[in-house]
């Protein structure tokens, strides 16, 4: 093992370090390995398909139609898993994944490749769902806020590890196909260990978009955003790194950077909206977003690489932190039972905008010239920013006082991270805080 991966805590060793249950160290051991898997797919699936001769708009559809796998693995996975229980159906859903992976090399026509895509989202959503179901059946409530941090950090540093182990495979070939399919089907072999007596079952997701827009219309724009941009951005990248002129070893590190600027900076990030009106902090990184996608409209293949390097991890900081900071500034307006509608509804929306987003930015750089996304990046950022600066205009007569909850990093996996996590329903149907025990409604709030 080289050095830059074997630095990178194993879930084992990790869920040991603080305190937590062993049990917990199965779903998360399969998580990586399955991310592991996410991450070397990521960059090198668009430079292959860009190198079989498909055009940048027909990869987009292709990313979208994973996306679309996957928003349709949410609302529905529940109904697969229910008849056979969570073993079973994560089986099959793993097993299902890591055949559509392989079953990459063979196909070259894109009708093929929707679907084969379609069901690698759908199927990654399922997984998801199962291992977040899990975790909150072994997980008690004084250790959710550990465990969610754990979960995103395993998520971030395995995909960046899986992009980063992408740097000298051959994308004409199929090793980086094989290497992710048994990425994904070892992942099996963890989950064969979980021994719990009764596991929590996922439940259908409740979607409420009015609620959600008049309880915090900033934090959808935000998360639509963050779907619209950087979520395209994960297919759009490495065509874009490819029309200026880097070689495939420069683009896996910048997409890297982009993942990974996008874990470590959104905690400093996170820490600072705490201790501010996160209404200002989601300005901030709407400002923030409209200023590097704006550096970035400038840069091509001779722009020094140390510059590039920074310039995609403030990006992928910036813009991934949109998620989170908008999921907790709508969670701070809500009240206690609305937190997992509410937070579900945002995950949606993000998804809408992941589905929309790779064909939408793809078909813009095919039509004009490889910087033109950051030009759709720079529109869409500037109008969120100007919207959340009205809002901010508009509230400044208000002087309520808000019930904030602390801030953590929430992935975008599937909804059942936010029945337990930061808070859940007890079987009253009340809000609890996993920090605080039972929490008492918020007051109401003029917004």
């Amino acid at each position: 093992m080289n050095r830059a991966t074997s630095t990178l805590p194993t879930p084992l060793a990790a869920a040991r370090r603080t305190g937590l249950s062993w049990r917990v160290a199965p779903p998360l051991i399969s998580t990586a390995l399955l991310y592991l898997g996410v991450g070397i797919l990521a960059t090198l699936l668009p430079l292959r398909f860009s190198a079989q001769g498909l055009s940048p708009s027909v990869i987009g559809l292709l990313a979208t139609a994973e996306a679309v796998g996957f928003l349709v693995g949410c609302l529905y996975a529940h109904r697969l898993i229910a008849p056979v229980g969570l073993e079973r159906a994560y089986a099959a859903f793993a097993g299902m994944k890591a055949v559509a992976i392989l079953g990459l090399y063979f196909a070259a026509d894109a009708p093929l490749l929707v679907l084969i895509r379609f069901v690698i989202g759908l199927n990654a959503a399922g997984l998801a769902v199962i291992v977040e179901s899990w975790l909150n059946a072994l997980v008690p409530n004084e250790q959710r806020g550990q465990v969610l941090t754990l979960y995103v950090l395993i998520l971030g540093l395995f995909y960046g590890a899986g992009q980063l182990l992408g740097q000298s495979l051959n994308v004409r070939g199929p090793e980086f196909l094989f290497f992710a399919g048994i990425a994904t089907t070892l992942a099996l072999v963890p989950t064969a260990s979980i021994n719990v007596r009764a596991p929590s079952m996922p439940h259908k997701i409740q979607l409420r978009f009015v609620k959600a827009l008049r309880t915090s219309p900033v934090s959808v724009l935000a998360c639509l955003l963050n779907g619209l941009v950087l979520t395209a951005f994960t297919t759009v990248g490495p065509l874009f790194g490819e029309r200026i002129g880097f070689g495939q070893r420069q683009i896996v590190l910048l997409m890297a950077c982009v993942s990974l600027g996008g874990l470590f900076l959104q905690w400093p990030i996170g820490y600072l909206s705490d201790k501010v009106d996160r209404l200002y902090a989601l300005i901030g990184l709407g400002a923030g977003t409209l200023a590097v996608t704006a550096a970035l409209v400038t840069v091509n293949g001779h722009s020094p690489f140390l510059m590039l390097v920074l310039l995609f991890a403030v990006f992928g900081g910036c813009s991934e932190s949109l998620y989170a900071v908008g999921v907790a500034h709508a969670n701070d307006r809500a009240e206690a039972v609305d937190y997992v509608a509410l937070s579900s509804t945002l995950l949606f929306v993000w998804s809408l905008g992941g589905a929309i987003g790779p064909a939408v930015g793809s078909l813009v750089m095919e039509l004009t010239r490889p910087n033109a996304f950051f030009v759709y990046a720079v529109v869409l950022s500037l109008a969120f920013t100007l919207f959340a600066l009205w809002r901010l205009r508009r509230r400044r007569s208000e002087r309520s006082s808000e019930t904030r909850e602390e801030f953590l990093a929430y992935p975008q996996t599937s909804p059942e991270i936010y029945a337990w996590l930061p808070y859940h329903t007890d079987d009253l149907g009340h809000g609890v805080d996993a920090r605080r025990g039972p929490a008492a409604p918020p007051p109401t709030h003029a917004r």
